[in-house]
């Protein structure tokens, strides 16, 4: 027989190794396509990544990293200091257990001159170092006398027990008497010097023997009618001038004074 037809012919059709190829090919489409249906691209972050990665693998200079570039892209959650926020409560609390004693003091008598509607100015210096109680003439005394009117005596009550509670934090209580320029002429005052000092011990003495404030922070001076605060020209200003100051100075510590070298 002959040679040539004993050989099988090769049935026509696709090679057998492009069926395998084709296989794995649908599976690998397969693998991607699943994949992306469990992600989805986050625009945003990818050019974050794109930007870090300019740096950090040394393709084009500059970019930061992607943990710094994703905190400066997201600023809708802002970073919360821990320890500092304590740091401001425990300021607060320090604050509170350390409140300035001559403030309190000024704001005692503030409330008992609202309270009780003392014609009376009250005015704290600006470096809190000096209380000024400014009462109006006729509150303690009557017209050209220096004797305490029964209605003064329980004003200067309620100020000498808040003074003595803080007696600590003053180092002086000066008290001073001012008229106007209208002129007095009487037996026992002949001019206007005479009667505002008379009225400014009246108080002094008050304070220390009705109330034993300590006398070494207790002082009197009379100013007459040389130190207005308005114009004598008028009764409204002759009024203002009808007065008696009491200063209240803070007492200080003698480490707390800078001194010059």
């Amino acid at each position: 027989m002959n040679r040539r037809q004993r050989k099988k012919s090769k049935p026509a059709g696709i090679a057998e190794w492009f069926v395998t190829y084709s296989d794995m090919v649908t599976l690998l489409l397969t693998f991607f396509v699943m994949l992306y249906s469990f992600s989805t691209i986050n625009a945003q972050k990818w050019e974050a990544l794109v930007r870090s990665l300019r740096g950090n693998i040394g393709v084009l200079e500059g970019g930061t990293s992607l943990e710094q570039q994703q905190r400066i892209d997201d600023k809708s959650i802002p970073e919360i200091d821990l320890e500092q926020l304590e740091g401001y409560r425990k300021n607060r609390e320090e604050g509170k257990a350390e409140e300035d004693p001559f403030l309190k003091l000024y704001r005692d008598i503030k409330e008992y001159i609202e309270i009780n509607e003392i014609p009376a100015e009250l005015e704290l210096s600006p470096t809190h170092t000096e209380i000024l109680i400014r009462f109006k003439d006729y509150v303690l005394f009557d017209v050209g006398k220096s004797e305490l009117k029964a209605e003064a005596r329980e004003i200067l009550d309620r100020i000498a027990d808040v003074l003595l509670h803080y007696k600590d934090q003053i180092d002086r209580v000066r008290v001073e008497g001012h008229t106007d320029t209208q002129p007095i002429n009487t037996v026992f005052y002949p001019t206007n010097w005479e009667l505002s000092a008379d009225r400014a011990i009246k108080v002094v003495r008050y304070f220390q023997e009705h109330h034993g404030f300590p006398g070494n922070k207790l002082s009197g001076e009379g100013y007459g009618e040389y130190y207005p605060i308005a114009s004598n020209n008028t009764a409204e200003g002759r009024a203002r001038n009808r007065r008696v100051d009491v200063q209240i100075v803070r007492a200080v510590n003698p480490d707390e004074i800078q001194t010059i070298e």
